[in-house]
């Protein structure tokens, strides 16, 4: 494509998100459902018309490079709300709970993959695609909702860390079983030892990391300031590919140090727009992902999981919260946040069908995504509500029993 191909595809992407986000904005919901389905069907598997095409906007190398600067971006802002000193202090508390979450959601897959696919492999693969949450889309809704300072937000980060470190475990054992048809230790422990050796550092030397980048930080000019804060997250992001993490952990690790820092605010300001702005691409290109075609052949196992998970995250959420010791009201919160499922789902499924897993897992994958993108907004919006109708319920039930004694 040339420069001016290039431009024209930014240009239309960008009014496109625009819409979206206007849309939203006058319907007071979340603009991921919003980008998702116009990035659906305007995207490379859009419809064509007659002589028209809806395919407006192809994917190129510009809309993949601002497409990761988005979700760097989410999870560099979500580490700056947290920060080094917190992720100590409630260290055990995550640790058990993040590690039982993740234990839950992913047995509750496994199960269903037994009852949809009569093999483990399919069973196994079906357990990931389910068990995993969207960092992105979890951190896009706490700041929608304006609760990246709430107290349970803690639990949430703590969730997503324990979902990256076992993402890397699965993916080790998953590839072993695919690729040569067994469990292989030599695959699983240098992943293991790498994830383990990088919370180790940040535990450990995270404030004096913290201390150092603070001093190194002082700039004049503010335009010094982002240039550097802005190579720092590229770096981060980099690194963590480099040692075979998702590049998102480098951008949340660094999150968390310079949240200890005295430039804690001036960063959070300059980020915020670029945040929201790439923000939206990222989904906007997750939905140009998504071939609506192949939705009507795995429409009924896709209801089938989405149900499944929806029950199933609001009871491990309540009773992993409830654990770590948050009020009911903030176990709702962390309940009904954490249920969607993103760009992870649909990548693991397309990678394991490559590798000769079931055929039907993409599009089961694609379509289970979008759905849960659809409602998680409206639930984690209304977590309150959903929490005042169990007070109201569990009082009448005691007025109830009251009564019959």
């Amino acid at each position: 494509m040339s420069i001016s191909d290039l431009v024209t595809n930014l240009g239309l992407l960008f009014v496109l998100i625009t819409a979206a986000t206007i849309a939203a904005n006058k319907l007071n919901y979340s603009a991921i459902p919003f980008l998702l389905l116009l990035g659906m069907f305007c995207g490379p598997h859009a419809p064509v018309t007659g002589d028209f095409s809806w395919q407006l906007v192809r994917e190129d190398q510009v809309t993949r490079l601002l497409s990761w600067l988005g979700v760097l971006l989410m999870l560099f802002y979500l580490g700056l709300e947290f920060s080094v000193g917190k992720l100590v202090n409630t260290g055990r508390t995550m640790l058990k709970s993040g590690s039982l979450y993740v234990l839950l959601n992913f047995l509750r897959g496994l199960l269903l993959g037994w009852l949809i696919f009569p093999n483990f492999t399919d069973a196994l693969v079906l357990a990931g695609i389910t068990g995993i949450s969207s960092s992105a889309i979890i951190t896009k809704l706490l700041i929608d909702l304006k609760r990246t300072a709430n107290p349970e937000t803690e639990l949430i980060l703590g969730i997503l860390i324990f979902e990256d470190i076992f993402i890397a475990l699965y993916l080790s054992v998953l590839s072993g079983i695919l690729l040569t048809g067994q469990f292989s230790l030599t695959v699983l422990l240098p992943g293991l030892g790498t994830v383990l050796a990088l919370f180790a550092v940040i535990i450990f030397l995270g404030r004096r990391l913290a201390a150092l980048l603070d001093r190194r930080l002082k700039f004049r000019t503010a335009e010094c300031f982002t240039a550097a804060v802005f190579t720092l997250l590229l770096l981060a992001g980099i690194g963590a590919e480099k040692i075979h993490l998702a590049e998102a952990i480098g951008a949340l690790v660094l999150g968390l140090l310079l949240a200890e820092t005295s430039h804690h605010r001036q960063v959070i300001q300059m980020v915020t727009p670029m945040r929201d702005l790439f923000g939206a691409v990222f989904f906007f290109t997750f939905g140009m992902s998504i071939d609506y075609r192949v939705f009507a052949s795995v429409w009924k196992p896709a209801l089938l999981l989405v149900a499944a998970t929806v029950l199933g995250n609001i009871i491990n959420g309540l009773i992993t919260a409830r654990l770590a010791g948050y009020t009911t009201r903030r176990s709702f919160h962390v309940a009904f946040t954490i249920m969607a499922r993103g760009e992870f789902s649909v990548i693991l499924a397309s990678f394991a069908a490559a590798a000769g897993a079931s055929s039907h897992l993409p599009g089961l994958a694609a379509l289970y995504v979008l759905l849960l993108a659809l409602i998680s907004p409206a639930l984690a919006k209304n977590s309150r509500r959903f929490y005042e109708l169990y007070e109201k319920s569990k009082s009448a039930l005691a007025g109830r029993f009251q009564r019959m004694g």
